[in-house]
């Protein structure tokens, strides 16, 4: 079966405006892993991971992947691929964006299977949260985590988010709201 056209990389002077549009976006780097904005070549990672997390389709990721992306354009923040720094192996996406029904822009993440536990997810995470207290400001994004999501309830406690039972309250009893807020020494 053939790779859907939108898939695919472009070339040509398509792919150095594209390059170059990236290369505006900011690129976080922590003691193990580089995060930067995604490519195409990023897309089967996404897929696979949206696949083993959700059932997504290959559709249905693209769409996600897209409008994730998209974010950088719209809003100033978006989706950034993490890989590691020693060999450059894609092994997952943080987010700062904004989904339809959010309130308010978020912080979420996923990673493949086989990089889960290792501390990956914090310490990016921690990056993107520190991103975005330097563009959004204290208290101006936080992370919607499902009340049955025990490791990542206990991600955004690592991440020093506290709970907002307000925000909370609007969206019904399955979610929990952390907000991320800068600790003033």
């Amino acid at each position: 079966m053939t790779p859907a056209r939108c898939t695919q990389p472009p070339s040509g002077k398509a792919a150095m405006a594209a390059a170059q549009y990236r290369a505006a976006l900011p690129v976080i780097q922590t003691r193990r892993l580089l995060l930067r904005a995604p490519t195409l070549e990023d897309l089967p990672v996404w897929t696979s991971v949206c696949q083993d997390s959700f059932g997504d389709t290959a559709q249905e990721a693209w769409t996600e992947f897209s409008y994730y992306t998209s974010g950088w354009l719209l809003h100033g923040h978006g989706l950034f691929t993490v890989s590691l720094k020693d060999d450059d192996q894609v092994i997952g996406f943080v987010i700062l964006g904004l989904e339809w029904d959010d309130q308010e822009p978020e912080l979420g993440y996923m990673f493949s299977a086989k990089h889960r536990m290792q501390g990956f997810a914090t310490e990016a995470c921690a990056a993107v949260r520190d991103f975005g207290f330097d563009l959004l400001g204290s208290g101006q994004f936080v992370s919607y985590v499902s009340a049955t999501n025990d490791r990542s309830n206990a991600l955004a406690g690592r991440l020093g988010a506290a709970r907002d039972k307000t925000a909370e309250s609007a969206i019904g009893p399955d979610q929990h709201v952390w907000r991320y807020s800068e600790v003033k020494a």
